[in-house]
């Protein structure tokens, strides 16, 4: 303890803690609190987080096998150390196969997919849940439907409209058909109904129409949600595989997942130390968008699910 400032006469001196005393009073109070919690808190903390490092196991192995030697992954211990930390194994892995052109390729398909679906879901759901047209809800309960249809039924006449488009190899072809999620316009009807009615009719008395309301009241209330759908089409975007591997037939327009094929050779084996590098540094960005939307995420989840 020390006085904070020099004292005049008549005035009374003030002891303040400074420096490393107030980091530790501050630390003192932060325990007393947390030992204040019950008990039952705690274990519902140390549930989540055995079940938080229980998903990472695969990461960390991931992780930890891209800076061993290859008789080290397979010599039987997991999660060991390794004795030599091969960090050679990134440079060698970005140097295998153009990773940089992969990296846009898969940012401006992503990123492409991301706007389309913020877009048509935000205008489907809109007319899913204000628009008063006939057999609203049953052509919802269609759209919908369509879920139980796998991918691979539709992935070959997808091909031959893309290819009669002309589309074949090029940003629209990986893009466009992707542009549509009955995922995202389910979750955006779910919230868009929480929106109250009496807003939506104040809304039309103004004399908004449904584009005006959609744009000016209805896309500003629900930022929350909408990061939600952007984190999850993100997501999907980033890590398909199959219909880039179909739609993109030079290395030019290849993305980061079928990039990871050139890390395997048929004649030399595959190379387990720099696949793993590869997908270490593949996954970075999917990390860093869930880290900046991890908030609007939450707060999402949670209000589309409450009418």
């Amino acid at each position: 303890m020390r006085i904070s400032k020099p004292v005049t006469v008549g005035q009374k001196a003030t002891l303040k803690p400074v420096g490393g005393e107030m980091r530790t009073a501050k630390r003192a109070e932060r325990f007393r609190s947390l030992s204040k919690l019950p008990m039952d808190l705690w274990l519902k903390h140390a549930v989540l987080l055995a079940g938080g490092l229980f998903m990472m196991l695969p990461f960390i192995w991931m992780f930890l096998s891209s800076v061993k030697s290859t008789e080290e992954i397979f010599s039987g211990s997991l999660f060991a150390l390794p004795k030599i930390w091969h960090w050679e194994h990134y440079g060698q892995a970005w140097k295998k196969a153009p990773f940089d052109r992969f990296f846009m390729n898969s940012l401006v398909m992503s990123a492409g997919i991301v706007v389309g679906q913020l877009m048509t879901s935000a205008m489907a759901a809109y007319v899913f849940s204000w628009v008063p047209i006939r057999g609203r809800k049953l052509l919802f309960l269609l759209v919908v439907s369509s879920t139980i249809v796998p991918f691979e039924s539709t992935m070959i006449p997808s091909y031959l409209v893309i290819k009669e488009l002309g589309w074949i190899n090029s940003y629209a072809g990986l893009i466009v058909p992707s542009t549509a999620s009955v995922f995202g316009i389910f979750l955006l009807r779910q919230f868009f109904l929480t929106i109250p009615k009496d807003l939506m009719d104040a809304s039309r008395i103004d004399g908004c129409g449904h584009f005006r309301t959609l744009i000016q009241i209805v896309i500003p209330m629900s930022k929350t949600v909408l990061a939600t759908l952007s984190l999850f089409a993100f997501l999907h975007a980033w890590n398909s595989y199959l219909w880039p591997l179909l739609i993109t037939n030079t290395a030019n327009m290849r993305t980061v997942q079928v990039g990871l094929r050139y890390m395997i050779d048929a004649e030399q084996g595959t190379d387990w130390p720099s696949l793993m590098a590869a997908s270490t540094f593949i996954i970075l960005p999917v990390l860093l968008f869930f880290l900046v939307s991890q908030k609007y995420f939450v707060r999402g989840v949670m209000n589309a699910g409450v009418k």
